[in-house]
């Protein structure tokens, strides 16, 4: 993720030990964005590190850019107005952005396009989360929508849960409570189908 490579320059600049907060400090602008951090001013227990914040909007026609990459192949690439995040050390970070829009790349060649008003990625647990009304389409003309739907980095599986509406270009309409579509093998699942 692009957040690594942030961590990795305010873990350079304040030092690997850096464990208490000194007001805030800014990072020159990245390419496609201006990207803010500071360290939060809070009082820390033994071994515990400062928690680094970072601020990342959409400037001009700058979109904010995270990719996924599995070898030579892209799992997914995510685009948003904004992006904030906060880290604990390596491996720890969370980012909420605003109004992702998210491609999914099948190794069928099969692509999924989804669009939702917020979103949270989990580091560690190597998740996506987009809520607030999903709205998606296959490239061959499926439409998808649901309260919610999840990545999963471990296993390469889209899950939209709640209200999952599948419509097909011809018509056909498939409701059910949960879809899973595995990225990976291409198999989808489709729960409480009615």
């Amino acid at each position: 993720m692009r957040a690594r490579r942030i961590v990795a320059l305010l873990l350079a600049a304040t030092g690997p030990n850096a464990c208490s907060a000194k007001g805030p400090a800014t990072q020159s602008p990245a390419p496609a964005s201006h990207v803010a951090a500071s360290s939060a001013a809070t009082t820390n227990a033994p071994g515990k590190h400062t928690p680094i914040l970072f601020e990342a909007p959409h400037t001009g026609n700058r979109y904010i850019y995270n990719t996924e990459q599995r070898g030579n192949r892209k799992v997914y690439v995510l685009r948003a107005d904004s992006e904030k995040g906060v880290y604990f050390g390596e491996n720890t970070g969370q980012s909420t952005f605003v109004n992702p829009h998210i491609t999914f790349f099948g190794t069928d060649g099969k692509q999924l396009v989804a669009d939702a008003p917020s979103g949270l990625a989990v580091e560690r647990a190597k998740t996506i989360e987009l809520m607030g009304g999903v709205h998606a389409l296959s490239q061959d003309g499926i439409r998808l929508t649901s309260r919610t739907m999840t990545y999963d980095g471990a296993t390469e599986t889209i899950h939209a849960q709640g209200n999952v509406v599948m419509d097909s270009a011809q018509g056909n309409e498939l409701r059910g409570d949960t879809l899973d579509w595995n990225l990976h093998s291409g198999a989808v699942d489709v729960a409480g189908a009615h």
